[in-house]
This record gives structure tokens, sequence and C-alpha cells, in this order.
């Protein structure tokens, strides 16, 4: 009798792990949807505006023509005309002129950097506003669409290396972006935003704009943001977030 006993309440723990392993399983589900779904509007954004944009045969995060400064370990940073014919033929003139040819020495490293004006569409898929009055810290994660305006500056580090089928090229590419940005946006309209002034809900519309950072690493584009949303509804004036700070992620998709 005991041994039945034993083995009845074996099963029962087995069916409420298994109840518990799947309940936790639905709710992680459940959390990446609501997530998913509340980063589709500000990433539908960006793809909307780089699909208007014109297209581009290099990138970036790709070694393209144009003016660098270079140098090998050992040297300084000199000025240099690049000529890709693709990404494992580079060639390097002293002028665009192409009058007289900089030939590397390929048993080091080349490295190669481009400052640049940027124009990128960003989104702040999560925004952090401190507390506010009898509000704790909050973070929101509604619809917003911004261009951002700023200097670039990238890296580029070309590698060489013997292997049994020839020479080998490796490139690396890091990036830099520093800038201001403006958009618009949605914030959240409710009793608690407002002080307990008004009993409605509802999205209001918001001017965005602030300063960010973004780092590239190849062609990812990713950063923080510092900035201010100004509600341009009947409520701004009792808003707790009217014109406060906010810190945020972007997100980064180069237009230019």
């Amino acid at each position: 009798m005991d041994k039945v006993q034993l083995f009845t309440e074996d099963l029962s723990s087995i069916a409420i792990r298994d109840q518990f392993d799947c309940g936790r399983k639905r709710v992680r589900e459940l959390v990446i949807f609501l997530m998913i779904r509340k980063l589709l509007p500000a990433l539908s954004v960006l793809l909307i505006i780089t699909s208007c944009s014109t297209p581009r045969t290099t990138h970036k995060y790709e070694l393209s023509d144009g003016r660098y400064s270079y140098r090998q370990p050992g040297e300084k940073f000199h000025p240099v005309y690049v000529y890709v014919h693709d990404q494992d033929s580079v060639r390097m003139f002293t002028d665009e002129k192409a009058t007289q040819e900089i030939v590397p020495n390929i048993t080091k490293d080349e490295f190669f950097i481009k400052r640049a004006f940027d124009v990128d569409a960003i989104a702040i898929p999560f925004k952090y506003r401190p507390a506010s009055k009898n509000l704790p810290r909050q973070m929101t994660t509604d619809f917003n669409g911004n261009v951002f305006l700023g200097v670039r500056l990238d890296r580029f580090r070309v590698s060489h290396r013997r292997t049994p089928i020839g020479m080998e090229h490796f490139h690396k590419h890091r990036g830099l972006s520093v800038g201001a940005f403006g958009g618009i946006g949605a914030a959240a309209l409710t009793p608690w935003t407002t002080s307990n002034m008004m009993n409605d809900e509802y999205m209001g519309f918001v001017f965005s704009r602030g300063f960010a950072m973004m780092v590239g690493l190849d062609n990812l584009t990713v950063g923080a943001g510092i900035g201010w949303d100004h509600l341009t509804d009947r409520d701004r004036n009792i808003w707790i977030y009217q014109d406060k700070p906010w810190f945020g992620l972007t997100i980064g998709l180069n237009l230019n």
C-alpha cells in the first residue's frame, strides 16, 4: 500500500512540474510576443524610410572609392586616395588623379580612417524616463521614428594572411557616429501621467529631439541617446513628461 501511495505521489509531482514548465514556457512566449509587437511600429518606420532612399552599391562598413587617412604599423597617418575594384583588390594613390601609386607592405596590417557626414533613420525601441512627481521611473516602448544627422568616423583594418591557396585578405570595420536627431512619436496620456488631472486615456502625438552616439559593427548600428518629448495635444500643460529628459537605446539604418 505504501509503495502504491509513493508511486501516486511521484506521478502527481511529475504532473505538477510539467504543468509548471508548460505555464512558464507560455509566459515566456507571451512576453516575447508583446516585445515584438511593441517594436514592430518603430522598425516599420525604418523600413519605409530606407525603402524610399536611393540604393547604394556599397555600404558604410565596406571600403569604397574615396579619400582616407592611411597608415601601416610604424608609420603616421597620411592622406591617400583609394580605388576599390572589389573588396579583395584595393589600390592606393597619392591623389585622385592616380599620378603615383602607393604599394603597401603586405606582411603588415593596413589601417584606413574615413570621416564623413552621416544621415540615419533611427528608432528608439526603449525609453527610460526618470521618476516624475508621484510616478516611479518608467520604461516605455511607444511608437517613434527619427532622422539622425551627425559626423561619422569609420575605421577599417585590412589583414593579409598567406594560406595554402594563396594570399587571403581579411577586413574589419568599426564606426562611430555622434550627432543630433529629431522626429515624431506617440506617448500614453493617462490619469497617472497627468497627476490625476484628467480621466481619459489616449495616445498623444509628440515631437522628439535629442542627441545620440552610435557604434557601427559592420552592418549593425546601435547606440544610446538622450532626448526630450514635446506633446502637441490639448493636455500638454499637465503631462508630467513634457520636455523632460529621457534616455534610450537607438537602432539606426544608414541613408547616405
